[in-house]
């Protein structure tokens, strides 16, 4: 039977206008679907269009090509100044589109989604003004490349960890991204000598470090580089093909690195070497064009609109002094009262059953102890928030290509797509940095109730349109992780633990330490050695991971005041809750009503709970 196309597009039509006759012309929040549909549509165009710019983002978020609408396997992002402009644009014009809207109820889901972007994007674009730097939804960085970040480490880190490689084409996607990395390189090169060269260059000592990395980097024998290893490894387990072998790809990737990607780390050393003769000395911002402007917008990026770095540094200050006395009272319940607080905590650190050894036994016991750590802070989560999520979690070593370049911790949240778990990677090439009374505390933040509770959270919100969840709000993130460290005390997880309390307690001094030093360079003018000695002397921490502290501090302003005042303000709107509740105050419900909406400012944290506790007198 021969269908007439005609009729049926007709009929179609007709149901098509039948039905939208028919149907509400609002939603169930009392919005214009038309508006909706508009909005909803601005939120897509952007996020396809920031994972257009950055297909490296896609890559490590799971993102499916089909789902994107453009392969991005294969690409690397552009670094050029040209992105950096057409990225400003993109913003621009989305802000532009939501100023456009017309005006929607308050109380809806999709008002906090449009409040949400709004508020990142007023500020990235005001950032961007500036003219350098680096910036991405929920990322601000004043340098085209640093020690801790840019092609040269980024690029390795996505291709080892996050690079798909199940199939042949996935291999072939790996030799483009390997073979695009001089270009990226050569691209932040450009940037940096182009910035130098209007005022906009890193401290000396940063420049040092990132020289020594970048050497250190193309100095790794091209057959034990983890670039060519992991690859190998995979590519092995392939079906044969005809026209290509496992070994013709593992001869491509040398020959890629060989002649042309530990060049480019070569000659990107030898740039290094030349442009920090003229390098300041100082750390702080202030050393910029427009420099103590930039520092108060980056810092307020990072915690709230009209924080001054008067104020942090003062509320630093007084939280060092409040915590210190905090830890004195608990050396002396174990009946350590001799020296200063920050000498107990050196000597608590090196003493007998603190200390792991550097071994492969030492680094395995570490780990062993933490995933004792998780099982014990699993018990709580019951009473920590209202049906917390279920995702695996796990912990795991610090790939060593990471190790060179990240100290500490970090968390890494699930793919979209499944192919990974959360995880929590330690960094274990040193083991003397882990004693044994610091576990508990890096376990709560990093993991649970900490960042991976935060985090399957918010990936549990499906209702959330593709671009909420790829803004993420630092005060709100490294907020609630420290958060999360009281929360395990208020749990009593350290009730039978009189050590690992100290740790905590180490912790947060840390926290409090970070808000004066972030503020002390980049506000106050503090020299690196000013810098570095205060953190010794405060927070008893070897001066080697002050050092590097204070170089991360250089180069990401604003950045690790986030912890401590994130903290503060949960704990403040927590005080209010329970004053106003009273009898009536459930820290679970509480928890729950901070996570439910997922990153988004402090402000609008504040005002859903204040929500919350308006619904319970209202019964």
């Amino acid at each position: 039977m021969k269908l007439d196309l005609n009729k049926i597009v007709i009929s179609g039509l007709f149901c098509a206008g039948w039905l939208g006759a028919c149907s509400p012309p609002v939603n169930e929040d009392g919005i214009a679907r038309h508006t909706v549909r508009e909005i909803n549509q601005a939120f897509r165009d952007t996020a396809n269009a920031e994972l257009a710019l950055s297909p490296e983002t896609a890559t490590r978020l799971g993102m499916e090509e089909a789902r994107i609408g453009f392969p991005f396997h294969d690409r690397l992002d552009d670094r050029s100044q040209a992105r950096f402009e057409r990225a400003r644009l993109l913003r621009l014009e989305l802000l532009s589109r939501l100023n456009a809207v017309p005006p929607i109820p308050g109380d809806s889901q999709l008002a906090r989604h449009v409040d949400i972007i709004q508020q990142e994007y007023r500020d990235l674009t005001a950032l961007e003004a500036y003219g350098y730097g680096r910036y991405s939804p929920g990322m601000a960085r004043p340098y085209a490349v640093d020690p801790m970040s840019g092609a040269w480490v980024d690029v390795p880190d996505l291709l080892i960890s996050s690079q798909p490689l199940a199939s042949h084409k996935d291999a072939e996607a790996y030799l483009e991204r390997l073979a695009a990395l001089p270009g990226a390189i050569a691209d932040e090169r450009r940037r940096l000598v182009s910035d130098a060269a209007n005022g906009i260059i890193p401290p000396r000592f940063v420049l040092d470090l990132l020289e020594t990395r970048l050497r250190a980097f193309a100095a790794q024998p091209v057959d034990a580089h983890p670039l060519l290893q992991t690859f190998g490894n995979v590519v092995a387990g392939l079906e044969p093909r005809e026209d290509r072998s496992a070994n013709d790809y593992r001869r491509a990737a040398a020959e890629i690195m060989l002649e042309e990607v530990i060049p480019a780390y070569v000659t990107f050393a030898n740039e290094i070497a030349t442009l920090k003769t003229g390098a300041p000395e100082a750390p702080g911002v202030w050393t910029l064009p427009q420099g103590d402007q930039y520092y108060r917008d980056v810092l307020a990026y990072y915690t709230e609109p009209d924080t001054t770095p008067d104020f942090l540094h003062n509320e630093g200050l007084e939280a060092v002094e409040t915590i210190t006395a905090e830890l004195d009272a608990a050396f002396a319940s174990i009946g350590l009262t001799a020296g200063s607080v920050p000498d107990r905590l050196r000597l608590l650190a090196a003493s007998s059953g603190q200390v792991y050894e550097p071994t492969p036994e030492g680094r395995e016991a570490i780990l062993t102890r933490l995933d004792g750590i998780l099982a014990d802070a699993e018990v709580i989560m019951p009473d920590v928030m209202k049906l917390p999520p279920e995702a695996t979690l796990i912990i795991t070593r610090m790939p060593a290509y990471r190790e060179a370049t990240f100290t500490g911790a970090s968390y890494v949240p699930a793919t979209a797509n499944g192919s990974s778990p959360g995880l929590v990677q330690i960094n274990l090439a040193e083991t003397a940095g882990w004693p044994d009374f610091s576990l508990p505390t890096l376990l709560f933040h990093e993991g649970v109730p900490g960042h991976h509770i935060e985090s399957s959270q918010s990936a549990s919100e499906s209702r959330f349109p593709l671009l909420r969840q790829m803004i993420w709000d630092t005060a709100y993130g490294e907020g609630w992780g420290v958060y999360a460290e009281d929360l395990a005390d208020a749990e009593g997880l350290y009730a039978r633990d009189a050590l690992g309390r100290i740790g905590y307690l180490q912790s947060i001094l840390f926290r409090a330490a970070r808000l004066v030093v972030d503020t002390g360079i980049h506000s106050d003018q503090w020299s690196r050695q000013e810098a570095v000695d205060y953190l010794v002397e405060t927070t008893g921490l070897p001066r080697q991971e002050m050092q590097e502290e204070v170089a991360r501090y250089a180069v990401w302003p604003g950045q690790a005041a986030s912890y401590f005042y994130g903290r503060q303000r949960i704990l403040d709107i927590r005080t209010r809750a329970e004053a106003v509740l009273g009898g009536r105050f459930d820290a679970a419900a509480f928890n729950s009503a901070v996570l439910t909406g997922g990153p988004r400012p402090l402000d609008m944290v504040e005002a859903d709970v204040e929500a919350w506790y308006g619904e319970l007198l209202k019964r």
